[in-house]
């Protein structure tokens, strides 16, 4: 099996120093052929991937969940297989799926060559593999990317708090297959795993081997309330206060005639998004496991 490791320099707010030598040494200590490539831009590791493809038979990610949302664009889901090795500031993939944040654990667990398959998220213009946000989660996820001189949750916080300074709600309709609400929209979360920005149980019960998508939302709520609910969301037991609710569904459809912000595994894709149908596949995506 051939390997493609694609560093993203940028990871972890640029704290790279050394990694890819680190790299080299473990995977060529145990055996592993393989090439490296840096990235150098947004949708560099899209792209080569989608290049390179047929050289490789798997792609190891070096970064967070915007690395890995960007390789898994490109791969072909019957070929390769992806593997990780976390760098990112919320690496909610990694903690879902058991990756472990040192270097030597993951290139065993890369040379061990079992795989595991996972659910994978589409929508009309791509895949995601961890999380889909909306509305006020995913204005916290664009003011995160904002931010410079912080590093993992505090990033989150930060960008939690100034988000609260100005809450909307977008006048929205969300149908999951079994049922349908209309309303003014706070948030929604949908979830293939179950925590989001590096310590956020939004959708605590999500599993990426169900064949379903978990759905958590909100309609709007005032301040004080929503100040109340946020601090459950680290044990995930906002989902026992009302308003808040849970749904699941195979396939997710959410629109509104003004359009909402919206993330995908940590990556904004607009803020004016008016509609939004999202499907999982059971198991499409094959990883070191």
């Amino acid at each position: 099996m051939r390997l493609l490791v694609l560093i993203n320099p940028a990871s972890s707010r640029g704290d790279t120093a050394g990694v890819e030598a680190a790299i080299r040494r473990a995977f060529t200590s145990r055996g592993l052929a393989f090439d490296v490539a840096p990235t150098t831009r947004a949708g560099h590791a899209s792209e080569l991937v989608a290049t390179h493809g047929r050289e490789f038979d798997g792609f190891i990610a070096v970064g967070g969940d915007g690395t890995l949302h960007e390789v898994v664009q490109s791969m072909d889901l019957r070929r390769h297989v992806v593997g990780l090795i976390p760098r990112g500031s919320g690496n909610d993939f990694a903690w879902m799926n058991g990756w472990s944040t040192k270097l030597e654990a993951c290139a065993d667990r890369i040379a061990a060559g079992r795989e595991r398959c996972i659910d994978l998220g589409f929508w009309g213009g791509g895949r995601f593999h961890t999380s889909v946000g909306i509305g006020f989660e995913a204005r916290v996820t664009y003011e995160s990317r904002r931010i410079k001189r912080l590093r993992g949750t505090a990033i989150y916080l930060a960008a939690l708090a100034k988000t609260l300074s100005n809450l909307q709600a977008y006048p929205a309709r969300l149908d999951w297959g079994t049922g349908t609400w209309e309303g003014d929209l706070l948030l929604a979360s949908i979830g293939n795993g179950r925590r989001v920005g590096g310590a956020f149980l939004l959708t605590p019960d999500a599993a990426n081997d169900d064949g379903l998508l978990d759905m958590c939302f909100t309609p709007r709520v005032g301040l004080l309330k929503l100040l109340g609910i946020l601090p459950r969301t680290f044990k995930g037991t906002h989902v026992q206060v009302k308003p808040v609710r849970l749904e699941r569904g195979a396939r997710i459809r959410i629109s509104s005639p003004i359009g909402f912000p919206v993330h995908m595994d940590g990556e904004v894709k607009g803020l004016h998004v008016r509609a939004l149908e999202l499907q999982v596949e059971p198991r499409a995506l094959r990883m070191f496991g």
